[in-house]
């Protein structure tokens, strides 16, 4: 069973991967930049149903970190500027008491460069370009049981593999301060947060994907984030049938919870 639902996860994952390529992008994981030797740990579930209504859906626990783990100045559109190395990590498997197991392919972590202007919870940088994926000078990665390898483009993109949020066009602010729902030891310690509501669909001839979202940000949390609640609606229909034919086959769902930002950031991947 374990193997069984390790697969169909993979097998998800490549699936909203191609619908990706249609022109979908995001940023939406990081909103500031912190002292270097900072971290954030987060944790939460991912479900995956054939509805929103369906009462036995695959379950897995999953673990994000993000740390900051160096400063250098690097040449970025041609000219020298503050970058800060970052590391994300993340993992999806099935919980037990020697802790979370994420299997072959459960596992997940980045180490990327990035130019500090380029790090901005604006919908656009200062350039006026939109902020939905993270610029990188150089960069290396880690998935599953493979080798370190280096990441050969310019820019990393968070959705769908390392986070189901994504870039939300005109989000909605529902609360300017509202206590966010966390894990920290000891409780929220007066952590307030903005909410904010977001939705994206994006669509092609045999697939619709509906991307909604809730999201807490504090400047209290490094990097910015202390929750997200993502729901991702697959429907799919014949090449030649309506619209109106959609027909839901995938949702999943995440809900992710801050857990610890008080660790000192150390650097697990080695290039």
């Amino acid at each position: 069973m374990a193997m069984l639902r390790a697969r169909t996860l993979n097998l998800l994952t490549f699936a909203v991967l191609a619908l990706a390529g249609s022109g979908v992008s995001a940023q939406g994981l990081i909103f500031n930049l912190p002292e270097d030797g900072k971290m954030v740990e987060y944790e939460g579930t991912l479900t995956q149903g054939t509805s929103a209504d369906d009462e036995s859906p695959l379950s897995w626990t999953c673990q994000l970190t993000i740390k900051s783990v160096g400063r250098e100045n690097a040449e970025f559109q041609g000219e020298s500027q503050p970058c800060r190395w970052l590391e994300i990590k993340v993992l999806t498997g099935n919980s037990g008491a020697a802790g979370l197991d994420p299997g072959p392919v459960g596992s997940r972590i980045y180490l990327v460069l990035v130019p500090e202007s380029k790090i901005t919870d604006k919908p656009v940088d200062k350039a006026g370009i939109p902020n939905d994926m993270l610029p990188i000078v150089q960069g290396y990665r880690r998935l599953g049981e493979a080798g370190t390898e280096p990441i050969r483009t310019s820019s990393l993109r968070f959705f769908p593999t390392i986070s189901l949020l994504t870039s939300y066009t005109d989000p909605e602010l529902i609360a300017s301060t509202e206590t966010p729902d966390t894990i920290l030891p000891g409780g929220n310690a007066g952590l307030t947060a903005a909410h904010w509501r977001g939705k994206s669909v994006m669509e092609s001839p045999k697939v619709r994907s509906t991307n909604e979202a809730d999201y807490w940000v504090s400047t209290d949390v490094p990097f910015g984030l202390a929750r997200w609640v993502v729901t991702v609606t697959t429907e799919e229909k014949d090449l030649a049938a309506a619209r109106s034919d959609f027909r839901v086959a995938v949702v999943k769902k995440l809900d992710m919870k801050l857990k610890s930002m008080d660790g000192v950031a150390e650097r697990e991947l080695q290039p």
